[in-house]
């Protein structure tokens, strides 16, 4: 139990916040309705002291800000960590794929909700403090909505689960499509 949860922090300790990164890297997919996820995009070495994990999908979700017309401007986007991912040998199958996916999807599905949020909420310059904190807030129910997919799944272990998952989060990105 030590090591799954170990792994879980390392799942989310790996998906680092970036601030002001460049966008254009061959190490970083950004999300895409026209992209899904193969194993290949997988290249970080598998950690096999982490037992209990076959694969590990790093994702994050990034954000700029900027001012302009006294109002804070922002881009979010979700991402997926190439050099960061990576997949043991006995989870090359296209079912442990799509838990991966999900995961990704999940980081989208975070990104769009904190877009809409911030595009109502309208934060002035001067308010940067406040604005990073609704962020981040968004970011710990990201946070807790992987932890959740995977207790739900038991780590792609429970069919059913991953499935209702497959078809909530499908869901939930097309209510919010931009």
């Amino acid at each position: 139990m030590k090591k799954k949860n170990f792994g879980l922090q390392v799942l989310l300790g790996l998906s680092i916040i970036l601030f002001g990164t460049s966008t254009d890297s061959d190490d970083v997919i950004y999300w895409s309705s026209d992209y899904k996820l193969t194993w290949d995009d997988f290249e970080g070495e598998p950690r096999f002291d982490y037992e209990s994990i076959s694969a590990l999908t790093s994702s994050g979700i990034i954000h700029y800000k900027g001012c302009k017309d006294g109002e804070i401007t922002f881009k979010v986007q979700a991402y997926f960590e190439k050099d960061e991912s990576w997949v043991k040998e006995e989870a090359l199958t296209d079912y442990h794929l799509i838990h991966e996916q999900i995961h990704f999807d999940i980081t989208e599905l975070s990104a769009r909700r904190l877009r809409r949020s911030l595009k109502k909420r309208k934060f002035k310059c001067g308010e940067e403090a406040d604005f990073e904190n609704f962020v981040n807030s968004f970011i710990d129910n990201w946070k807790t909505e992987q932890n959740a997919f995977d207790l739900m799944s038991r780590h792609s272990l429970d069919k059913e689960q991953q499935e209702e998952w497959f078809y909530k989060i499908a869901k939930e990105l097309s209510l919010l499509e931009e």
